[in-house]
């Protein structure tokens, strides 16, 4: 447990948190283990609310949404047809692709992919969004 100040608008919205009191800032002590503390300093631009992390399935059914389809095995074939990528890097990409249980958008390989398929980072920040709100059946 740490202490932390914090500083919040008028709206009770966290606008910064300090390690110590600050001169002139009306500053409220908390537990940096705060479940909305521990956010802000993890997340302080609100991104993860912004852009949540998808689950595999999420993102792979996005994908079979566009037009057209795109198809994981059509992605690990471009990602291994790239020229000026290592053996190594292409493998780092095959295992994110692969392996991984959740993606982030702020994951630079997820931009990689994006461009290599086609898909301009406005429409992939709107198919994110949209993935995100995918629901189990």
């Amino acid at each position: 447990m740490t202490i932390v100040y914090v500083d919040r608008d008028n709206d009770g919205n966290i606008r910064g948190i300090y390690a110590c009191d600050q001169i002139g800032l009306s500053l409220t002590p908390r537990d940096d283990q705060d479940p909305l503390i521990a956010k802000f300093l993890r997340d302080p631009f609100g991104l993860e609310d912004a852009f949540p992390p998808l689950k595999k399935w999420q993102l792979w059914l996005a994908a079979l949404e566009l037009e057209p389809p795109i198809f994981k095995t059509d992605v690990l074939s471009t990602v291994n047809d790239m020229a000026g990528m290592s053996g190594k890097d292409k493998e780092t990409v095959r295992i994110m692709i692969e392996d991984a249980q959740e993606y982030s958008r702020e994951d630079s390989r997820i931009d990689l992919l994006a461009a290599a398929m086609g898909i301009p980072p406005n429409q992939m920040d709107d198919l994110w969004k949209w993935a995100a709100q995918i629901e189990p059946i």
